[in-house]
């Protein structure tokens, strides 16, 4: 019996390190496919059953059922170790939440998986996630829910949102400058720069009835039917990366939404069915429109500033609503008044 045990053991050791070198460690195992490998001998499907349901006693095989077949699928040295280490329970929950991959799973779905009361469930999170082994994500389609994942992944872009996210807030002065870079980059490439000498020049009147010569202000002329310039997702993902403006690797799927949102905005236009795309204006008009929103960025912080260089009728006072309590001496009183020396101080320069 002893023999027979270590040939089991040492065939199971077999078998695994085989699957390991063979297939990719997401494949779903068949019958076939461990008889296909030469490792039982003379294929003995008994003698297969033992060693697999050893390589399940020792947490390197999961058994799974898919389509009424029994299936097996490969489970890391890694995890397997830590699968020894935990409770029966503890076990249960780690195998549910480490099926869900990247996209991690909702703790009440951990529930009706398992059928553990809240309490042990509760318990058996705890200490995973005290064990480094698992924990809790921020989904952006559900922000209420508690989710858990494998500590040791990455969640995917439709738990996290994207690089267009930061902390599950959809980040809009990262999306806005992004966006201008790459309206203007496609501009580049869309517009041909007349050169100067061949610019049209019109003459036209002064106040003093005299002949000016203007050149005219058309210093772009867009590329005829054919043109095969224009730019690719390849080639704005390229600009992105050479221009340093953000750490963020940008996946081509992240790029892809940008530009669908700037066609919807009316700033480009997609040629081919999104083979390439053509900028609607040239580049000195997205350059007049980014000096525009300086100015006026520029002008309401001025405003701001200014908004209180109104004399006596700027104090704290008119706007004060415990004003008709306020008395010298009393609870309520100038001498207390924690916005007055600012006022003084800032708004008058004393």
């Amino acid at each position: 019996m002893a023999s027979a045990g270590s040939q089991v053991s040492e065939l199971a050791s077999k078998l695994y390190d085989a699957c390991v070198n063979e297939f990719a460690r997401d494949h779903l195992f068949y019958q076939n496919d461990f008889l296909n490998l030469k490792v039982i001998p003379k294929n003995d499907v008994s003698l297969l059953l033992e060693c697999t349901q050893s390589l399940v006693n020792q947490n390197l095989f999961r058994l799974l059922q898919k389509d009424g077949k029994l299936t097996w699928k490969l489970i890391d040295r890694e995890d397997a170790e830590k699968l020894r280490n935990l409770t029966p329970d503890e076990a249960m929950v780690y195998n549910v939440i480490h099926s869900t991959e990247r996209t991690g799973i909702w703790v009440r779905h951990i529930g009706n998986r398992t059928n553990l009361h809240k309490s042990i469930l509760d318990r058996c999170l705890k200490s995973l996630e005290g064990k480094n082994y698992i924990k809790s994500l921020h989904n952006v389609k559900y922000p209420s829910r508690k989710m858990y994942m494998l500590a040791g992944l990455a969640p995917s872009e439709e738990v996290t949102g994207g690089a267009w996210f930061t902390d599950g807030v959809l980040d809009a002065t990262f999306i806005g400058t992004i966006a201008t870079f790459i309206e203007f980059k496609v501009a580049e490439l869309s517009w041909y720069k007349v050169p100067a000498a061949e610019r049209k020049n019109k003459r036209i009147k002064t106040a003093s009835g005299k002949a000016d010569v203007k050149s005219s202000e058309k210093n772009y002329l867009p590329y005829p039917y054919g043109y095969t310039g224009y730019p690719n997702v390849a080639v704005i993902s390229q600009q992105l990366h050479e221009s340093n403006l953000t750490p963020v690797h940008l996946s081509d799927e992240s790029l892809i939404q940008l530009l669908d949102t700037l066609c919807y905005d009316n700033k480009i236009v997609a040629l081919n069915n999104g083979e390439c795309y053509r900028a609607l204006r040239n580049p000195d008009a997205i350059k007049a429109e980014r000096e525009r929103k300086k100015l006026e960025e520029m002008d309401s912080s001025e405003a701001n500033k200014q908004i209180v260089k109104n004399g006596m009728t700027e104090a704290p006072c008119g706007s004060c609503p415990v004003f008709r309590l306020c008395s010298p001496g009393s609870a309520v009183s100038p001498e207390t008044c924690e916005y007055f020396d600012p006022w003084l101080n800032n708004a008058l320069d004393f």
